[in-house]
């Protein structure tokens, strides 16, 4: 009898050691624990649910999101916990997911408080320890603020749009606008330097815009007797421009008749300060040739000086005192005659023609005014119209990023 139960007793043991060898309880229990802990330390909503939409496992954010108890969701059908329906949701790719083999993903599904969106992924997994059941892990990720911050980006980039094209129409518009104003500002400029008995005169205009503050006029007083003017409005643009218009609708209104240079220049200051309240002003010269005296009677006006280039090649700058035009109420300008003789040239200019960079000086200097007198100087011994033309050549290499006037005269 003894011998019969240590018989049993050992078989019994043998099988428990053969079980154990091949399913070790303390490895089963360390393996679930483990894959819990892993789960739980997700973020994340997690879930191992079965092939029959049974959940085996969950991480607490599962069971947050559900809310409800960790242990009342295990062993429940998924589309019970998680959409409260008694059948699969229609966008599950649970059975994709197992026939596959492969991660599937529901790009957009309502958050199942209703409130909100979520990407589900769901993945194949195989618990080698329970049976070799197939299941998947349903990964839930939150992606309201996500979508909410893409759709504020659409929103946003949709006013974008909309504001660049009202930009481009306004652009359009401005284009348009500078269109008119340079026809305007083209209009009250000289269309070609005037001819006179005695006088060859050659005048180069160059704005860097549609419209600039650089104007010019000639008029003419008498058969023998002609005015000439040049000015150079602060700024660019359409503010130069304007001061610039105002000032050449100045001298049209005081030189319908011949007054002296310098009372002129002091109406013209009374205008612009009269009407003009920002603080931009013009530089200008004034003169006034008298053919038969061979006299030249002008004003300045904080203009760049004039040079007149006698035949033998002297330079005499056509200096007189003046502040600028428009800044100094009851200001007074200084009044000056030089006599001239045949083959004498007088060049008048803005400072634009000179306040630019020389790219063929080896030390990438401004031309600057000494210098570009050293060119007129250098061309005294061209012809009238081929000095003009190769002075005009030589400056066109320059790159400019301010207007300029550029007038010659010459007496014959």
């Amino acid at each position: 009898m003894l011998v019969v139960i240590a018989s049993s007793g050992l078989v019994a043991l043998i099988i428990a050691i053969v079980i154990y060898k091949k399913y070790p309880l303390h490895l089963i229990i360390k393996s679930k624990i483990g894959l819990q802990e892993m789960i739980d330390g997700i973020d994340d909503p997690l879930a191992v649910i079965s092939g029959n939409y049974i959940i085996k496992r969950a991480n607490k954010s599962y069971a947050s999101i559900v809310k409800e108890d960790f242990h009342e969701i295990i062993g429940k059908k998924c589309y019970m916990v998680l959409r409260q329906r008694t059948s699969p949701c229609t966008d599950c790719l649970l059975n994709q997911s197992l026939s596959t083999k492969e991660s599937q993903i529901t790009e957009f599904s309502h958050h199942p408080s209703k409130e909100g969106v979520v990407s589900i992924t769901f993945s194949p997994f195989t618990l080698s320890l329970e049976h070799d059941e197939p299941s998947i892990i349903e990964h839930i990720r939150d992606i309201t603020l996500l979508e909410k911050l893409k759709d504020d980006l659409q929103k946003k980039n949709r006013s974008l749009a909309k504001t660049m094209k009202n930009l481009k129409v306004a652009q359009g518009n401005i284009k348009d606008e500078l269109r008119l104003a340079r026809l305007i500002q083209q209009g009250i400029l000289p269309k070609n330097a005037p001819e006179m008995d005695g006088l060859s005169i050659s005048v180069s205009y160059h704005p860097v815009t549609d419209v600039g503050g650089d104007i010019y006029d000639f008029i003419k007083f008498s058969h023998n007797r002609m005015g000439i003017f040049i000015g150079d409005a602060s700024g660019h643009g359409l503010a130069a421009a304007f001061v610039g218009t105002i000032s050449k609708m100045s001298l049209y209104n005081h030189s319908k008749e011949e007054m002296p240079v310098d009372q002129l220049l002091t109406n013209i200051n009374n205008d612009l300060i009269n009407n003009i309240h920002t603080g931009h002003y013009i530089t200008c010269f004034w003169g006034i040739i008298d053919i038969e005296e061979r006299t030249f009677t002008f004003s300045r006006a904080g203009h760049p000086i004039p040079v007149l280039i006698k035949k033998d090649g002297t330079v005499i700058e056509l200096r007189s005192n003046g502040t600028f035009i428009g800044l100094i109420p009851e200001t007074t300008f200084e009044k000056s005659t030089i006599h001239f003789e045949n083959g004498d040239r007088i060049f008048l200019f803005t400072d634009g023609i000179y306040e630019v960079i020389d790219t063929k000086d080896p030390h990438n200097e401004m031309l600057g005014y000494e210098r570009f007198v050293s060119i007129l100087q250098n061309h005294n011994n061209h012809s009238f119209v081929k000095a003009f033309t190769s002075i005009s050549n030589q400056l066109s290499r320059l790159s400019y990023d301010d207007d300029y006037t550029f007038i010659a005269i010459e007496m014959n």
